[in-house]
């Protein structure tokens, strides 16, 4: 279908609705229909344009300028001929229709799969010398680069690093695109003139038999619709559209002014919309795989995938922008100051990402759309990344409580041994206080002895005892107190009877 405009008419199109709007209504892709745009010089909305405008903040709108040198008009824009178009995304059909073109012939595969297939990692290694790698550091982002080279940005960090070639600080490419780069730190001489290889990261294969499940799960949400409305939403999003509702009445309802301006909600933006649609759509994938999902405290959403539950979070991405100071905020500004203030404005795309801390290595943790891959598109694979996760999630916690059960046995056994030491030393201790106690008591009977050898008058007696009864009272307690008047086994009995707690000091 050809689409005719005038500059004029698209100018107004392109400034009464936002281009995502427009792309879907004219069934064409942004990167077309700005090519068109760039070739005809109309000026389009800078990036949060529509959030200031419905919010109600100042925008500016610059006017159309005169029509370049070889533009002709009408501008036409066949979106027949475009290959690399996509299908508006929420497109009404005939239900019956479309299920009985289904049944007739099968899926078709995309028009353009190169716009939405991944580019594949790379498999053999990379060689260049140190001047290549310096110059490509400054010439791409390291984490875009090291996706070429099959490895992390911390990986070719330190591949920098060990080569002693400097590489962009953090921020570097935020102030070269407004051409406020700080200057290219020079390469350093280097004696060695050998090159430098880098080898790519061999990706962490799953299992076969969760490969399977992913790659079934994603080719049964293929044909994932999401819907132009919510008709019958998910028992969480209905939560939210209520609770909304309920905050508006609320408002309402509040006589106090300032409190109703505080308390009432703000509008639901055309993204927060789109997310609901997106996730309604994706919960009732999850649910038909036999998963749930729950919203926990504090609004955490939860999908339970057997018994395990996977943390996410879909948000908008931002990003910082200056903008011109309000009169109030020039009339408190200090000499000095900049002229502008940094601010978040959201730019549209979404960002879904898994929260779970103990995630499994070799599956992806976030998705990011852009103008080339939407995040409808993402939906399957990250419908099969919830059906991977929830095996792996089981195994991983099985051997964290295989390893918990080890590591108790270990401290028992590690407690026991130390008790046993214990137990032993205190028995060494009581051991060489009966060989102490009887190496005093040979001095005690020699002592006795020689006083039996004295001569003494018998009848002298001494507390009304006699010297005889008195040396027979030394010489019981002399037996009772020596440690071999059992013999040998009497020693050992004293020794084993000593336990770890027997001394407490």
């Amino acid at each position: 279908m050809k689409h005719r405009f005038t500059r004029q008419e698209l100018y107004d199109r392109i400034w009464s609705k936002p281009m995502s709007h427009l792309v879907t209504e004219l069934g064409t892709t942004t990167a077309i229909l700005s090519k068109l745009l760039r070739r005809a010089d109309i000026p389009t909305p800078s990036s949060g344009h529509w959030m200031r405008k419905e919010f109600g903040k100042p925008i500016e709108q610059p006017p159309l300028p005169p029509t370049p040198t070889g533009c002709v008009e009408p501008l036409i824009l066949d979106t027949e001929r475009q290959g690399g178009r996509r299908e508006p995304k929420h497109a009404k059909a005939d239900p019956a229709a479309a299920l009985g073109a289904a049944q007739k012939t099968p899926m078709a595969p995309p028009e353009n799969p190169a716009q939405t297939a991944p580019k594949p990692r790379p498999t053999q290694p990379t060689t260049m010398t140190r001047e290549e790698l310096y110059s490509a550091v400054w010439t791409t982002p390291m984490s875009r680069l090291a996706e070429e080279y099959g490895i992390s940005g911390n990986g070719l960090a330190k591949i920098c690093d060990r080569e002693d070639i400097p590489y962009p600080p953090r921020g570097y490419w935020a102030k070269h695109a407004v051409s406020k780069a700080p200057k290219q730190t020079p390469l350093p001489k280097s004696s060695s003139g050998r090159s430098i290889t880098i080898r790519p990261t061999p990706p962490i294969a799953l299992p076969p038999e969760v490969k399977q499940q992913a790659d079934n799960a994603r080719a049964s949400a293929a044909a994932l619709v999401v819907p132009e409305r919510l008709l019958r939403p998910h028992a969480v999003i209905a939560s939210w559209l209520a609770e909304h509702e309920e905050k508006k009445r609320r408002a309402r309802n509040e006589r106090d002014p300032w409190r109703r301006d505080l308390y009432r909600p703000s509008e639901f933006t055309e993204t927060d919309r789109r997310k609901h649609r997106i996730l309604d759509a994706l919960f009732k994938a999850i649910e038909r795989q036999g998963g749930k999902v729950v919203q926990g405290e504090r609004g955490v959403l939860f999908a339970e995938v057997l018994g395990e539950k996977v943390e996410f979070q879909v948000r908008e991405k931002q990003k910082q922008e200056r903008r011109p100071l309000t009169e109030d905020e020039k009339r408190w500004r200090s000499p000095g100051d900049n002229g502008w203030k940094k601010e978040l404005v959201p730019t549209g795309w979404l960002v879904f990402e898994i929260k779970t801390w103990q995630w499994p290595a070799g599956l992806p943790r976030q998705w990011l759309e852009s103008e080339k891959q939407p995040m409808e598109s993402m939906l399957p694979d990250i419908l099969a990344t919830f059906v991977a996760a929830g095996p792996l999630l089981v195994q991983q916690r099985k051997d964290r409580e295989a390893a918990e059960r080890e590591r108790q046995l270990a401290e028992r056994r590690r407690y026991e041994e130390q008790q046993r030491r214990k137990r032993e030393a205190n028995r060494w201790r009581r051991f060489r206080e009966l060989a102490q106690d009887w190496h005093e008591l040979i001095a005690v009977r020699d002592f006795l002895t020689k006083l039996r050898s004295m001569d003494t008058e018998s009848a002298t007696e001494i507390d009304g005892r006699s010297v005889e009864v008195w040396i027979a009272w030394a010489d019981e307690w002399l037996q009772r107190a020596d440690p071999t008047a059992n013999g040998v086994d009497g020693i050992f009995r004293q020794v084993a009877a000593v336990t770890d707690w027997t001394y407490r000091d």
